[in-house]
């Protein structure tokens, strides 16, 4: 199974994935695209990704996805759908700039998925984001509600033809999270 678990920055994605691959060692883990390009991604004033660095973000992590295409178990920390998130949420960027950039990549993110089984959702705790640096609560509040607008609710017409992803929302709490994805990753 190839799968990614998605969700704002400060969510937990990354202490999830090490308890679950403590569980199921047979997968692989493909990093999330800024722990490989973050000294090389442009940051705004505000610690957003500029449109440059989320196209670059992007790309690096549709490459992942189809780089482990013919993969037999890997998690994927953050799925494509992130990083139109992360652009629907900027405040940097003039609005004309974002519909731009969504309208360029929802076709590219659209054919990736049918090379996830799984989007894992993980929203914000429930006690609110955990206090970061780069990009404040406001930014991560934002990144969380264009998540599930894209992921759930479907606002980028990701889901709707051929081969696409489950998309399952994780409980709030990280016991349940664990026990959630296990259970969704398990062998038939």
């Amino acid at each position: 199974m190839r799968f990614a678990v998605s969700g704002s920055h400060g969510t937990g994605k990354s202490t999830l994935i090490a308890a679950f691959l403590a569980e199921r060692p047979e997968y692989a883990h493909e990093p999330e695209a800024f722990e490989t390009l973050g000294d090389d991604i442009e940051l705004t004033p505000s610690g957003e990704p500029t449109p440059e660095g989320l196209r670059a973000l992007l790309e690096y992590t549709v490459s992942a996805v189809e780089g482990h295409a013919r993969a037999g178990s890997v998690v994927f920390e953050r799925s494509p759908v992130d990083y139109l998130a992360y652009a629907a949420a900027g405040r940097d960027a003039a609005r004309a700039e974002r519909e731009a950039f969504l309208a360029l990549q929802v076709p590219i993110v659209r054919a990736s998925l049918a090379h996830l089984d799984l989007i894992a959702y993980l929203p914000l705790p429930l006690a609110g984001p955990a206090r970061r640096s780069g990009g404040g609560a406001g930014f991560r509040n934002r990144v969380d509600r264009c998540l599930r607008r894209a992921l759930l609710d479907d606002g980028y017409d990701l889901f709707g033809d051929g081969h696409r992803p489950a998309v399952v929302e994780l409980p709030p709490l990280p016991e349940p999270q664990l026990a959630a994805l296990l259970r969704f990753t398990a062998p038939l």
